[in-house]
């Protein structure tokens, strides 16, 4: 299993969609920060899919919004997909189109060239990193070429801008898949290809990278320190950002102070002209916006150790431009004041509950009020948490549940602090009776998928899908078949002739230590040709608790007709989704 870093889930987060749904609750006035308290955030990481998305006055809008929190430096995270042959500009590179419907790289440097931020840009992403790290020197020299070609192509296009500051290698190495002395000397061949070229391109301009641990297992402390010397012995690496992953769910806080040191000394010993900086994650291990109460803490625990700090992300984590505007606030507030706020929202009250149907339930409830602002609520069910409510809502529908069960809620309040109310009083409704079930008509029949599984969580071929074995929840179990992707695919499944189709249903793991998620949703198509469908039913991701746990996704009453029944499923990030069971029940 590859133990992935959440750096990699960010693009799939739904903070962009929360800028559209979400209102933004009111908050108070705080007084302009004079950018001496310390510890504090220095840069953000920004992807270039957000920016793409916004117009240019949100773009200015965000960049003032930076300065404001005291941020002066930027990093866009990549510039190329070379496995896609991809660019996110105009690029005069052969063989390569561009992705985005604007140039994200002008776009950012002439916005940084006015706020007065330092501008840093990231050469390729390439998802078979992934799967080939440091073991095949043939294809990283071929990444290093096209790395360097990549940095002239920018040099040539944007290079006059005053806001650009230096470059970062986007490859992200851990303690997990470096564990050979030929791995470090391959990565230190890769490191110095790259920024010795870079280096006489554009002199002064410092190459920066941001490797990751995870403390689940992997490498110790003290034989990271021993890759790291080995590695910058020789490599000419400027700075190196180190992930802190707290938001990943890779370490705790009272852990960073050993891997940081363990950095630090590595620097010492292999390279001491290099910079330790940090890069410190912002997001939780549910991809909602860290408290600014624990990324204050995770900032002290690092700061004897490191010059600078970036973070991952303040753009798509505490921007008002994707989530509510009380996480800048708050933390404003915080350089205002030198201290994170501790006054918790008061409790909700006056929540109800109404059921909606054989899979779902409607809550209603009076707004909670805080000193600041609040940023959302957390839902409980049976007592326990299954989903971070982001913004001032005062209703949510809790859908894909159990049809005929009986649930109860209860809801707390919390802050951008970190503050939490007390409970509110409980709410409960039973869910409808299903509708009596038709035959299932999928049983052992053949299917086709659009991505091959993963051969170390193999599809065995023929009917895995259909044959009715369901897994445990052990990842090992032989009947799921898993992916590590970002991208939507599906599996369709022939039913051998045309049928009525009711209901249909599949089923999935999660283990969240593992970055095994839940499919944010799956669409059901439907075609009598195989050639063209028409969509049935989608079905959102559940409300869960982190447990490990197999989940069914459900819809009943259906009403389709067609031979082919197409499952089009979208990750819930760039990591791994494991299935086994897919039915189709109708006449």
């Amino acid at each position: 299993m590859s133990h992935r870093t959440g750096r990699r889930i960010a693009a799939a987060v739904a903070g962009a969609a929360l800028a559209a749904a979400l209102a933004i609750p009111a908050t108070a006035a705080v007084a302009t920060p004079t950018c001496t308290t310390t510890p504090r955030i220095d840069g953000s990481f920004i992807q270039a899919a957000l920016v793409d998305g916004w117009t240019s006055t949100q773009l200015t809008s965000e960049f003032s919004t930076l300065t404001n929190a005291c941020i002066t430096s930027q990093v866009l995270q990549w510039t190329a997909d070379t496995k896609a042959s991809t660019t996110v500009y105009p690029s005069g590179l052969s063989g390569y189109a561009q992705s985005t419907s604007t140039d994200v790289v002008s776009r950012v440097l002439t916005a940084a060239d006015s706020a007065g931020v330092s501008e840093y840009l990231g050469l390729q992403t390439n998802d078979d990193w992934w799967n080939t790290y440091a073991n095949n020197t043939t294809w990283l020299n071929g990444e290093a070429t096209k790395a360097n070609a990549l940095a002239d192509d920018l040099t040539t296009k944007y290079g006059t801008h005053s806001s650009f500051a230096g470059w970062y290698l986007p490859f992200e190495v851990d303690n997990w898949n470096f564990t050979s002395t030929s791995s470090w000397s391959a990565m230190a061949t890769f490191y110095t290809t790259i920024a010795n070229h870079l280096h006489a391109l554009t002199p002064g301009k410092p190459v920066i990278i941001s490797p990751f641990f995870n403390t689940a297992g992997g490498q110790t402390s003290s034989q990271w320190t021993t890759m790291w010397s080995s590695i910058l012995a020789s490599a000419p690496i400027d700075a190196i950002a180190l992930q802190d992953g707290i938001g990943a769910g890779h370490a705790t806080n009272a852990q960073l102070p050993t891997w940081f040191a363990a950095t630090a000394s590595a620097i010492s010993s292999g390279r001491p002209a290099t910079k330790l900086w940090a890069d410190s994650e912002t997001f939780n291990p549910d991809f909602t916006p860290m408290s600014i109460g624990q990324l204050v803490s995770d900032l002290n625990a690092v700061a004897p150790y490191v010059s600078k700090t970036l973070s991952f992300s303040y753009d798509h984590y505490q921007s008002p431009l994707v989530v509510p505007a009380v996480y800048d606030t708050t933390y404003r507030n915080y350089l205002s004041t030198g201290t994170v706020e501790t006054s918790a929202p008061t409790t909700p009250t006056g929540l109800s509950a109404t059921a909606g149907g054989v899979s779902s339930i409607t809550l209603n409830w009076t707004a909670s009020t805080d000193n600041i602002g609040v940023a959302g609520y957390r839902l409980y069910r049976g007592g326990s948490l299954v989903k971070v409510i982001q913004g001032a809502v005062t209703t949510f529908t809790d859908a894909g549940l159990t049809p005929s069960t009986a649930y109860s809620y209860t809801l707390a309040a919390f802050d951008a602090a970190g503050n939490l109310s007390a409970q509110s009083s409980t709410a409960s409704a039973t869910t409808s009776a299903a509708p009596a079930p038709n035959p299932l008509i999928s049983t052992g029949k053949s299917y086709t998928a659009s991505v091959a599984a993963d051969p170390s969580y193999p599809d065995t071929g023929g009917t895995e899908l259909t044959n009715g074995v369901t897994a445990s929840t052990s990842y090992a179990d032989a009947a799921w078949q898993g992916r590590n992707t970002g991208n939507p695919y599906s599996f369709t499944i022939d039913l051998g002739a045309t049928k009525t189709i009711t209901q249909v249903s599949t089923s999935w793991l999660q283990t969240k230590s593992l970055y095994i998620f839940l499919p944010s949703s799956i669409q059901v198509s439907v075609s009598t040709t195989g050639s063209t469908y028409t969509p049935l039913v989608t079905m959102p991701a559940p409300n869960v608790s982190d447990a490990d746990q197999r989940y069914t996704y459900a819809a009943y009453s259906l009403s389709g007709t067609g031979r082919y029944v197409r499952f089009t499923v979208t990750p819930a990030s760039s990591a791994w989704s494991f299935v086994d069971e897919a039915s189709v029940r109708g006449l």
